[in-house]
Formats: C-alpha cells, structure tokens, sequence
C-alpha cells in the first residue's frame, strides 16, 4: 500500500441539508419515478420485442415446442448491416455568410481594384482609396475563412480520433445503436466530456520507490534481532517527508476528450409533456435512470450513502431500504459471509426550465452533486440524442413501433403455417387399426416404436393366418399445399418493413418486373431511414464539436492532430457560431463501389474538359471515392522541388523582379492580371479619354 493511504486525509463535513433542499430531492424522485410509471407500457412492449428478437416468437401465444422460424432476428440482423457498415465521415462547415462588406462579390470589380492598385505603384501615385477598400475588405474575409476553414479542418481529425479511440468500439456500440432501435423503436446517445487528473507518470514512480524503501526499512528492523536501524530511525523519518512532498505536487491531465455513452432504451426517462422523442419537443426535463453500487456512487459522486437509500437487485426491482433488505439478506445467507449491499437507483436530471442538472439517489435526500448547469455545454441544452425509425403522429403514443412490433404478426402466421404443415406430417405417420381386444399390449408397442426394415412378430398372429386378418394400415390425409403456402406472409413483409423474401434465403418466384419494384420499395424504406439515422448523426456531431471547442486547449488540440493544426483566435463561443460538424449523407452505409466506379466514369470527361482544372483537386476527389485512407499531399509535396526547377527553366523572365520566382505574382489567389488594351475593363482611377 502506497503511504498516501498512510497520510490521514480527513473530508470536509457535508452540511445538512436544509428542509427546502431535502423537499426539492422529494420532489424531482416523485417527477422521475411518476414519469416512468407514466411510460411503463411502451417499456413493457420494448422487453416484449426483445423476448421475440431472441425466441422467434411472443410467449403469450406461443411455444418453444412448437415449429419457429426466426425471421425477426434475420431482418435485424440484415436491416442493422445495411444500414451501418462503417464509422461515419464528419464534415465541418462554415456558416453560410457575407465575408465581404466592400466588396460586391464580383470578379471584375476586384480585377479593376488589382489593376488600379498596380497602376498606381508603377507610375508613383497613391493607391484610389476605394481600390485599395475593396483589396482590404477581400484580404480580411479571405484569411479569416481560411482561418476558419484551418479550424473546420482541425475539428473533423479531432473528432475522427475520438471515434477511433473510444472503448468499446465507436463502431461497435453505433451497430448495437442501430440493432436497437430496429428492435425497440427507439435509441439513444449520451456526449459527454472526460478529464482524468493524476500524476505524473515520473512523480508516480518516485512515489512508488520511496514506499518500496520504507518498506524494506521496516522489514529489516522488525527482522534484525539486533536491529541496527529502529522504528523511529532519521531515515525513515527523512523517506517519510520526500514523500509528502511528492504527494503535494500539482495533478496532471492523463487523458481527456470526447466520450460516448448508450444507455438503454428504456433508461432515458422523458417528460410526459414531450410530443416527439425527436429532438424531446414539448419536454422541459429529461432523466438518465442508472443502477450503481454503493462503491461506485463513492468514486463517481464522491458520497458515502451510508445507509440512506433503497436497495435494487439486477433487474431494478426495489427491494426496500437498506436496513431491511440487509438485515433479509443476511438472514437468507446460507455462507455466512454476508449479504451483497444491493444497488443504488440514480436519476441524473437535466432541466431545462432552470438550466440546471440535478443528481439524485432514491432513498437519499441530499443531491449527490452540487445542482448546477450540465457538464457539457450544448445548444440543445441536454447532451442526449434519440433515433428513431418508425416515427408516427398519435397524441396517445409518444414512442413509435418497431420493426419488430411492425413483423410480429407475420412472424405469428409464418410459425403457425409451419406448425400445421408439422402437425399434417406428424398425422400422416403409419397407424393401424385392428380390433378391440385382440392385439396384445406388446404388440401394441412393437408396431408404434419399431425401426425401420424390421421384421416383427405378432403375438396375435396365428400360424398361417393373413396380418390384414388382424390389423388394417389407415389412409394417409392429403396435403393441400396451398393451405400452408407462405409467399403472401412475405409479401406482407414487403409491404410492412421493405424486407424482399430473398433476403431471409428465400428464391424469389417473382417476375423480373416484380422483382424490380420491390428493389424500388426496399431502396426507399432503406433510404427514410438512412435519412434519418444521417440527421440523428449529424446532430450528435453537432453537439460534439461545440464540447470539444469549449474543452480542449490549443496544447492538448496539436499533441492529438499535429503541429498544423489551427485552434480558435476567436473565442469558443465565436468559433460554434461559425462552424459545426455534420455527417456526410450516407457514409454510415455499406458502399457501393460498382455504382460509385460507374458514376465517376461518367462524369470524368466532362471535367477533364474543363479549362484550368486542378488535377491535384481532381485525383484527391477521386481517391476519395475510392479509398479514403490514400493521401496525396506528400506525393505532391515530393515532386514540388522538380516542378519548380522545370518552371524556372522553361518560363523566360518577366522583366518585374519583384514578380519573378513569385507563385501567382502577386497576392496569395489573387485574380490574374488582365492584359493592357483592349478588352478588359479600365483600372479604377484611369482617364477614360
């Protein structure tokens, strides 16, 4: 043990909660658990739906024992693949703004400015003040949206690196996400803001080889029979004060970013008021239900609850006060070595009526956290985020079906289709008849179990006489094939999700013609939810870079991205009103590479006839398609040096000295100048005689 554990470190005595404080934690349990029993219903149809995904089947009204064919868990499994392949692509935008407050946007007035300006230099004479206004105005919109653009460009790596960098996977967890809400109707994503502080990793190791020498120092004096070094030794003492005052040195950040959290779907208690889960439109609060032990209320709300609160097992169902259920439990051990402490119900409230986040503990009646303003901050005020699939307008229901709701009837008739084509089977078996009384229990059992090819003797079989003189097989009931036909069971789940029977294994018997329109009908139920799984993406990023932008410091943003990378001049508020990230339409999707091959076929003589296209531009968007892991710039930036040295030696001088060696010749980007004479339009200034 390290002797910081031996340093006596005593907390600071909570204050006891006033009756206003202790009324207002009443209060918020009372609004919290009213508001869960007010949803109990869609969570009772969510466990439902989760029951069939695993089973094939509802319970109420069907068996295990009877034929299933799991086509619920097929079309999630197939919906939930099709619909999130890999980690989505982030794309940070400026706000849609006019940069420029002199100049009127238009080429040919920025020419004239450029010419006026040059003009004026050669032949000595002062820059005309509007030329060099509209040549101002342009250099202050282009680098501050290219300071932007630098920032747009840092955010999108920062956000990439803390998708790759969360545990369990980003990817992993968005597919569960996904699978979700197929199954329950809705899902959920919690961003939040993490800081670790420790020591430093050096200060840690000191720390640990001054304990191991107090160690040692103790285990020689209490083993030498003569100890020449005693419990009271200066040197003992002097290790002692190395460590306290390593102890004192400052803490250190270890890690902090972006972390996301998933919570359940059932988890997210909403307030009764909300008319759409979309956004909680209508709700002024909503609730993150957690189940946490004692141990883990300590070390993340640093609160001991004692004794004061409810105790939950697994599947939160309360099991009364603490003092009960351990004085129950304890009795009910059977090992004598106590009872488990149970766990603690937390609610984590976020009120957006008074901005404020409330922390609380069922059974406890003092906030496990000072009230105060949300950990992150975000423009939607609560940093959660729902998805849903199948929403519908209906003042009754708040919480749409699920594909899995959607599919249970079908599911029902395809089992019981299945089940009577089993029962017909199963009474097809050969049976006998034969008179009462004359076969014998033995025989009786030999002709129900007999294997086949057996050869079989009859007890009341006489010598010679004929087995059609004591038992007659019974006809065989025909099958009507068209009772059990379960093609229309499928062409309901066309209708009803867009799944296609060839997608549960199935051989479509569909015309070419029918094959194609339900293709069509697929691709269109796919694409509303591809639609909406986007815009839900979208707006998690959104939220996500305005904490990055208000967490992290320029330091800690260039040791993750690189030495290139740019941070707000501005302030962070600033910043988020000018930038945000969005997903990129369908990157979430498996690709298709044939189709994207084909469309870039196309479209690639068209540019290539373009005037002054930039191939650079060109193959980069390219690659893009292709692969979005190739990059080009050090494969540019390779060849720079003999590009240059071509240039230099094909291209005569121009006479300017200040123009020669110059890229562009002139300002960075800048409109090329237009030539003398005529054509062009005069330079501002100029006497038009």
């Amino acid at each position: 043990m390290h002797e910081e554990m031996m340093i006596d470190t005593t907390d600071e005595e909570r204050a006891e909660p006033t009756q206003r404080r202790s009324a207002l934690v009443r209060q918020w349990l009372g609004k919290v658990k009213h508001a869960k029993k007010f949803h109990e219903k869609p969570f009772k149809q969510m466990r439902k739906d989760m029951n069939a995904v695993l089973n094939g089947f509802d319970e109420t009204n069907w068996s295990a024992e009877n034929y299933v064919a799991n086509i619920l868990q097929r079309h999630v499994q197939q919906r939930t693949a099709a619909l999130y392949a890999k980690n989505p692509k982030a794309v940070a935008k400026r706000r849609n703004r006019m940069s420029y407050e002199i100049w009127d946007g238009e080429a040919d007035t920025l020419a004239q400015a450029f010419m006026a300006s040059e003009s004026s230099s050669q032949n000595g004479l002062p820059v005309p003040a509007e030329a060099s206004m509209i040549i101002q105005d342009y250099m202050n919109g282009k680098n501050q949206n290219k300071m932007l653009d630098n920032v747009a460009k840092t955010l999108e790596n920062l956000f990439d690196y803390y998708m790759k960098e969360q545990q369990p996977a980003f990817k992993a967890q968005m597919k569960a996400l996904v699978r979700r809400v197929i199954t329950t109707g809705v899902g959920f994503v919690k961003v939040g803001f993490q800081r670790d502080v420790d020591r430093a990793p050096e200060v840690s190791a000191k720390i640990a080889d001054v304990q191991a020498q107090v160690d040692f120092l103790r285990r020689v004096a209490q083993e030498a029979a003569k100890g020449e070094i005693e419990q009271d030794d200066p040197e003992i003492e002097e290790l002692m004060l190395s460590m306290k005052t390593l102890l004192e040195e400052p803490l250190v950040t270890i890690r902090e970013g972006l972390v996301f959290d998933f919570p359940e779907a059932d988890s997210i208690i909403v307030d009764p008021r909300c008319r759409q889960l979309r956004g909680f439109v209508g709700a002024e609060w909503i609730a993150h239900e957690m189940y946490l032990t004692p141990d883990e209320v300590k070390e993340i709300y640093d609160v001991d609850l004692k004794k004061q609160y409810r105790t939950y097992d697994m599947k939160g169902r309360s099991t009364g006060p603490y003092d009960e259920y351990r004085q129950r439990s304890s009795h009910d051990d059977i090992n004598g070595e106590g009872a488990p402490d149970g766990l603690v119900q937390i609610f984590e409230v976020y009120d957006r009526k008074t901005g404020v986040q409330y922390c609380i503990a069922d059974g406890h009646n003092v906030f496990l956290r000072e009230p105060a303003g949300p950990d992150v901050k975000v423009e939607t005020f609560w940093p959660i985020f729902s998805l849903v699939f199948n929403e519908i307008e209906h003042k009754d229901y708040l919480y749409p079906p699920s594909d899995v709701s959607l599919l249970m009837p079908m599911q029902h008739e395809y089992n019981r289709a299945r089940q009577g084509l089993r029962e017909h089977r199963r009474a097809n078996r050969p049976k006998y008849a034969a008179p009462a009384g004359v076969l014998e229990d033995a025989d009786k059992e030999k002709l129900a179990t007999h294997p086949a090819n057996a050869v079989i003797e009859l007890q009341a079989l006489a010598a010679g006489q004929k087995v059609s003189d004591v038992i007659q097989p019974i006809g065989q009931i025909g099958i009507d094939p068209n009772l059990y036909e379960v093609r229309t069971i499928f062409d309901d789940i066309q209708l009803v999700v867009g799944a296609q029977e060839a997608q549960f294994g199935g051989v479509s018997r569909a015309t070419a013609t029918e094959t194609s329109i339900a293709e069509s009908a697929r691709m269109s139920t796919m694409g509303a939810n591809v639609d909406e799984l986007d815009s839900f993406m979208s707006e998690m990023t959104r939220a996500a870079g305005q904490i990055v932008l208000a967490n992290l410091s320029s330091d800690e943003v260039k040791k993750i991205v690189g030495p290139g990378a740019a941070w707000p001049e501005m302030t962070r508020d600033q910043i988020m009103e000018e930038i945000y990230l969005e997903i990129e339409a369908g990157s979430t999707g498996k690709p298709n590479r044939a189709a994207e091959l084909a469309n870039i076929e196309r479209i690639m003589p068209f540019l290539l006839q373009i005037p002054g296209i930039d191939p650079k531009w060109l193959a980069k968007e390219l690659l893009k398609r292709l692969d979005d892991k190739l990059e080009l710039d050090e494969a540019f930036a390779d060849k720079i040096p003999s590009i240059v040295a071509m240039n230099q030696a094909q291209q005569p001088g121009t006479g300017d000295p200040a123009l020669q060696g110059a890229p562009g010749g002139g300002a960075d980007n800048a409109p090329r100048q237009l030539p003398r004479g005529g054509g062009g339009p005069a330079p501002m200034g100029a006497n038009n005689q």
